[in-house]
């Protein structure tokens, strides 16, 4: 048998703990205010919890107008902190309509002589804040976070639950003179409440932490000026993919690019519109490049590209794309005539025994040839073709190869 004041009591204190200890963490990580929301949530709760467990010990206002618009307001901050937490702005009116809505209803008669009509209207807004929670949950959820669904899926079963209650009073109502607050139900119901908040609150402090962690992560392996990934992360994915896909006997190249005289572009225009430069070009290779392939900064204005499952022709074909790309979308930048070129050097093999390193050299060695040739140009090496001596070059078009003795 379940001692039904003792679980209410526990449930009360459970919830009241959790509470303060959300409201801790946020006090030590402030990046968000989504922690004080949800621990306001859970000390909301816990005095509506003791409110309605008092139910005959103090007076009817207090359990029952007070204790469900405390609930409401629960809900309220629950939707709150999802939305702080997607970094949204709650209205102020979505913590009065539900109270207000309630407080209305207790001015019917047939409402406050019914509590089956009174568990009916509550349940209804709890449902409806919880819908609202998931959706703000799941709408961002492109953000690889894995404590999102498991939290998802929690609020969606105290939803079908609640869902369940309203079913449940509409087929069998309660009576006035049933003592609902002291029978096995409400035994239960406190019981479930306390795994309910003991999960939730889990489960919200692991979102936190592990969007602090991917903050942290994406920071050590991203460059903050281009968005693309840095030298670490690139060299590392590269070593990565050889490691899985290396040995399959598929096209690949590996293409290095240095933006032309870019420590004159920061001398005569500024620091300022140097990094235009160097965040125009990295949103044109991002529109260039396929999703497949992987790109990086290396550092200053050197970028590295690895393409799986591309020959010499395509290499090539890309390479000049990029080249001419970039010269027409940084013509202008900021309101200045830069007119920025780049020199891309690009180095393909189909072996399946080829090392990053010795394609990384390749390219970097054609690309030393590209801005020794005059700069704005291709240039390509074929790490399987045949010695052919010294490289040809194509004059009517700023693309030449290079044998693979050359490189």
């Amino acid at each position: 048998m379940l001692h039904v004041p003792t679980l209410a009591l526990v449930a009360v204190f459970v919830a009241t703990i959790l509470g303060a200890l959300l409201l801790f963490a946020w006090r030590r990580d402030q990046s968000t205010n989504a922690l004080l929301w949800w621990g306001n949530s859970y000390l909301l709760g816990a005095t509506s919890f003791a409110l309605l467990a008092a139910r005959g010990a103090i007076p009817d206002v207090l359990s029952i107008e007070v204790a469900n618009a405390a609930t409401l307001s629960s809900y309220a901050c629950l939707l709150a902190g999802a939305r702080a937490f997607n970094g949204r702005e709650t209205p102020p009116t979505v913590f009065l309509v539900a109270p207000l809505i309630w407080l209305i209803a207790m001015q019917v008669p047939a409402v406050v002589a019914d509590i089956n009509l009174r568990i009916v209207v509550v349940t209804s807004c709890q449902c409806v804040f919880l819908a609202l929670t998931v959706y703000e949950l799941w709408r961002e959820r492109a953000e690889p976070l894995l404590s999102r669904w498991p939290a998802i899926i929690v609020l969606v079963s105290q939803m079908v639950a609640l869902s369940v209650r309203v079913a449940l009073v509409i087929l069998a109502p309660l009576t006035e003179t049933h003592d609902f607050f002291r029978s096995p139900t409400f035994a239960v119901m406190a019981f479930t409440t306390v795994l309910y908040t003991i999960t939730v609150a889990f489960l919200l402090l692991s979102m936190t932490k592990e969007r602090g962690e991917l903050r942290h992560k994406t920071a050590a392996l991203v460059d903050p000026l281009t968005g693309l990934a840095n030298r670490r992360a690139f060299l590392a994915d590269a070593d990565e993919f050889m490691s899985r896909n290396g040995k399959r006997g598929e096209p690949l190249t590996v293409m290095l690019a240095d933006l032309d005289r870019f420590k004159a572009i920061n001398d005569r225009f500024g620091h300022a519109v140097g990094d235009r430069v160097l965040q125009v070009f990295a949103d044109m290779v991002r529109r260039t490049l396929r999703a497949k392939d992987l790109s990086g900064r290396l550092g200053g204005e050197e970028f590295a590209f690895l393409m799986p499952g591309t020959g010499a022709a395509e290499a090539g074909r890309i390479a000049k794309r990029i080249r001419a790309y970039f010269a027409d979308a940084a013509r202008s930048v900021d309101g200045h005539a830069v007119a920025p070129t780049v020199s891309v050097g690009v180095a393909t093999t189909s072996a399946s025994t080829v090392q990053l390193a010795d394609l990384m050299a390749a390219a970097d060695h054609a690309l030393y040839r590209a801005k020794a040739e005059g700069r704005n140009r291709v240039a390509m090496v074929d790490c399987d073709a045949p010695d052919e001596g010294a490289p040809s070059i194509v004059p009517e078009a700023p693309v030449f190869v290079l044998s693979r003795s050359a490189a």
